[in-house]
């Protein structure tokens, strides 16, 4: 009951706050009744059919007055309505003030601690049981959907011969590690790899799921025991996937998870909610510390905006309306515990 007013506030919050954008950016003159319908409509839309690229770009575009740089930009519009000699100085000293903020590596350091600390945490515990086994070890790749907030942030090819995004590069090493470990314990798991479509920027004549299959390979895991999942384009799709795999196989439904840190615990979750049981396994850690906590002085360097903190801020906000998202849909096991 909790929950679903929860939902229900969160909803209505959605609902003001896009109201307030519009009436701040349109004249209520061409604000209809219509114009609200169709709004309705596409965040109707845009539960029912989550994995519709439409609804990927809507959404994308709906949350932009959400993230540090859409925020900032609506500031400085806003400030700007009346032209530049008639500029509003508290609407551009807020778009100031988001900015640097949000691109101040001390920022960047405070955001993804809590993040990443819960996910080593809930990985330590897990290890507990230095004997667990799994009947299957998946690895997640980069989100394909505008939904998801790994796809904004997907890396180029970093190299033009193996066509990998150097996220889903490491990832895969790390998982073929975890094969290894669960061999050495008499195991011999499956390896499921959910990466999604990865960007082709050049013609290949071996498609990404043999290119997947022949790293996994090279690394030391059997090529009968490489399954690609290719329904998978979020961590939700992709536990269905898995689920399904699962099943065919028969045993237990429990996996051995490779993820982003930021993101494993709502995919974890994504999983539990199916009724797979979860091992978490995280990865790609941005390695931002606070040695001596907050009662130091910040290095100078923590105080000089950056580029890399903006996007490393911006990833982390992205998780938390993907969170809310997913919370929305009733896709997370005990929510507000994340």
């Amino acid at each position: 009951m909790f929950e679903l007013l929860t939902q229900i506030l969160i909803l209505t919050g959605i609902f003001f706050l896009v109201r307030w954008l519009l009436l701040s950016i349109i004249p209520r003159a061409y604000l209809t009744w219509l114009g609200g319908i169709i709004l309705v409509l596409m965040l109707l839309w845009a539960l029912l059919e989550p994995t519709n690229r439409a609804v990927g770009i809507a959404w994308a575009v709906l949350s932009f007055p959400l993230r540090p740089l859409g925020l900032t930009l609506i500031l400085l519009g806003s400030a700007l309505r009346g032209g530049i000699r008639k500029a509003d100085g508290v609407l551009v000293g807020w778009a100031f003030a988001v900015l640097l903020i949000f691109s101040l590596p001390i920022t960047a350091y405070l955001l993804t601690a809590q993040t990443e600390q819960r996910s080593v945490i809930q990985s330590v515990e897990q290890r507990a049981d230095e004997g667990a086994t799994a009947p299957a070890i998946v690895a997640l790749g980069d989100g394909a959907l505008l939904v998801d907030p790994s796809y904004r942030i997907r890396t180029q090819i970093s190299n033009t011969n193996d066509g990998f995004g150097t996220n889903l590069l490491s990832r895969l090493s790390y998982t073929a590690r975890l094969y290894q470990e669960q061999v050495a314990l008499g195991n011999n798991p499956l390896v499921i790899v959910s990466a999604g479509p990865q960007p082709e920027f050049f013609e290949r004549d071996v498609s990404a799921a043999q290119e997947v299959t022949g790293l996994l390979v090279g690394l030391g895991v059997p090529q009968e025991n490489v399954l690609i999942d290719s329904e998978g384009v979020d961590p939700r799709t992709s536990a269905i996937a898995v689920g399904k795999i699962l099943n065919t196989q028969g045993g237990s439904n429990r996996v051995i998870l490779v993820a982003p840190a930021v993101s494993i615990r709502r995919a974890t979750s994504a999983f539990a909610n199916l009724g797979i049981a979860v091992i978490p396994r995280p990865t790609d850690f941005y390695v931002f510390q606070l040695q001596r906590g907050l009662g130091r002085f910040a290095f100078l360097t923590d105080l000089i905006p950056s580029a890399e903190a903006l996007v490393i801020t911006t990833r982390v906000v992205d998780e938390y309306l993907a969170t809310i998202y997913y919370f929305l849909r009733g896709w997370l096991v005990d929510p507000l515990g994340l």
